[in-house]
């Protein structure tokens, strides 16, 4: 504790003046300086191991010696966006095919989960004409305007939820609406969902999209 303490000192003078108070530390009364990655761990600046159970950026571990390989040789050749013809894109695309079915196999290529939950958003709607969306309590689909609307982790502390969002309860059998105890949680927690499209569609309403991210 008197380590940290000392980190804090020593980090928010700096921080404070260069960053709002919106862009919030992970652990603010006990902060950690995180200094290196490697595999599964996350390392501060004394050292000290972490099993990162939080980052969703690197799927296949920090500093993973291939990824870090790959981007650096494309860094040295060329870095520039996909409106080009480029062999790259086409390869990439058509090993994901291989694994996907031949319906799910047209590829928007994108650079980070909120223009890809964005995008997919405006598909939906363009798609089905429609524009509420059913989403599960607590989610989070990225820092896009589009997408703080429909995440009820964010909303609820800022302009709160629009008329055409519909929050589920979350399936959580620990501290949820339906626990261990219920005979059958998995359906009451469908059911649930059946109720809130139900509610929609008495509106005379329909539903673009289901938003289930964490």
């Amino acid at each position: 504790a008197a380590a940290a303490a000392r980190l804090w000192a020593a980090s928010a003078p700096r921080r404070r003046p260069l960053s709002c108070d919106s862009c919030r530390l992970f652990y603010p009364e006990d902060p950690i300086k995180i200094v290196r990655g490697q595999g599964q761990y996350l390392y501060d600046e004394q050292g000290a191991e972490y099993l990162d159970c939080i980052n969703n950026v690197a799927h296949v571990g920090h500093c993973h010696p291939l990824v870090v390989q790959a981007a650096h040789g494309q860094n040295q050749v060329l870095n520039t966006n996909s409106r080009y013809l480029h062999d790259n894109i086409v390869d990439y695309a058509q090993r994901l095919s291989e694994t996907l079915p031949q319906k799910l196999c047209v590829f928007y290529f994108l650079n980070s989960g909120s223009e890809a939950n964005d995008l997919a958003l405006r598909l939906a709607r363009q798609y089905t004409g429609h524009w509420d969306v059913v989403v599960l309590d607590h989610a989070y689909h990225g820092h896009l305007s589009s997408l703080i609307d429909i995440s009820p982790y964010k909303f609820r502390d800022l302009d709160g939820q629009k008329e055409w969002v519909h929050v589920a309860p979350l399936p959580d059998t620990y501290r949820g609406l339906y626990r261990e105890d219920h005979p059958n949680p998995a359906g009451a927690y469908a059911g649930e969902v059946k109720r809130v499209v139900n509610s929609v569609q008495e509106k005379g309403r329909k539903v673009t999209a289901s938003a289930q991210a964490l």
